[in-house]
Parts: C-alpha cells; structure tokens; sequence
C-alpha cells in the first residue's frame, strides 16, 4: 500500500515478487485511482512479462490492456518506435541480434585493417555493449580509454555505430540506452 516514491523489493526466484507487483498495480488503479494507463511494469524475460501481465488481468480484467507490461528491452523498443524521431531515430529501424551484432563487428574490424585473431570479436562486442551499459556513446567512450585494448574497442565501437546507422539498426544495448537519452533529452516525452 505505499505510495510516497519509489519502492524497492529484494526476494529471491520465487518468494512472490510477481504476486506482490500484481497486486500493488491492482491497488493504484483500484484504491488510488491511478489510471491503468499510467502503469509501467518492466521485467527482463518474457515469461515474467507475459506472467504479470496475466496476473494483473486476473485482479483488474479489461483494463489490464491500458497497462505497459513488457521486458525492458520490448518496452524500449516500443518507446523508440513512437519517439525517437524526436532524437532522430527512424521509427522502422530493425533491431540486430547477437549475430547480427558480430558481424558487424567483423566488419568493423575488417574496414579498421584490424586482424580478428587478434582482436576477438566476442571480446570487443563486450568492450562495446559495456561502454552502453554505463550510457557512454562512442565519443564518451573514447575519451575514457585506460589501455590499447579499450582503445582499438573505441575505434570499432565508432565504426560499429556508424554501419548500424547506416544499416538503420540498433542493438539491444542501444534499445535501452538510446531510450534513456531521448528521457533526457526530452523531457516532454
């Protein structure tokens, strides 16, 4: 029942963390009167989505349908679709995959002159997705370079952006970081 700010809860897999989303979502639009359609629940699979979301519909019905329940990266997606021509993102932008994102690395290093036995790809899709983990964009990233790795990482991930936005795509790093800065950016939205 609380309802000044924000409330964390910390429990192990199974101790009940969906039941007790499901029933505070239930309580804000029952009891408060908070419209369902002010309601984000954001989970990292899609089962405990796609649970929740069930859950919710057992305790408010119809309405569970005015509520965003999604994974982290589903809602994301969704976001940049409808706004992110606000920070010039094409809302038909394709969303590549581990696969995807690899042989654009490939290619990266290849358009670098940089040997792949020696700079593994894996590691540099690691390097590059932990540059977005902390919101830094190829630019952040460069002037934040400790040791010649993360330097040729700097280099790729500049490459590796550039043929994403060519290719117009975003990884799924990209789908929450880019999320957060159109936040940022523009708080209207």
């Amino acid at each position: 029942e609380y309802t000044d700010g924000p409330l964390l809860i910390l429990a192990g897999p199974g101790s009940g963390k969906t039941r007790v989303l499901a029933h505070r979502i239930a309580y804000l639009v029952k009891t408060c009167r908070i419209s369902p359609y002010r309601i984000i629940a954001l989970t990292f699979t899609n089962k405990a989505a796609r649970e929740m979301k069930e859950r919710v519909g057992h305790l408010l019905g119809k309405a569970v349908d005015e509520c965003t329940i999604g994974t982290f990266h589903a809602i994301c997606a969704r976001i940049l679709r409808q706004e992110g021509h606000n920070i010039g993102i094409d809302k038909h932008f394709v969303i590549f995959d581990d696969e995807d994102q690899l042989k654009l690395i490939k290619d990266s290093l290849e358009e670098l002159n940089l040997d792949p036995k020696k700079y593994v790809p894996r590691a540099i899709q690691s390097g590059i997705s932990a540059a977005k983990s902390s919101l830094l964009a190829p630019e952040d990233y460069a002037s934040n370079t400790g040791s010649y790795f993360e330097e040729v990482v700097s280099r790729v991930y500049e490459n590796y952006q550039k043929l994403l936005s060519q290719s117009n795509a975003l990884d799924f790093d990209d789908l929450l970081m880019k999320t957060v800065n159109l936040f940022r950016q523009k708080t209207e939205v």
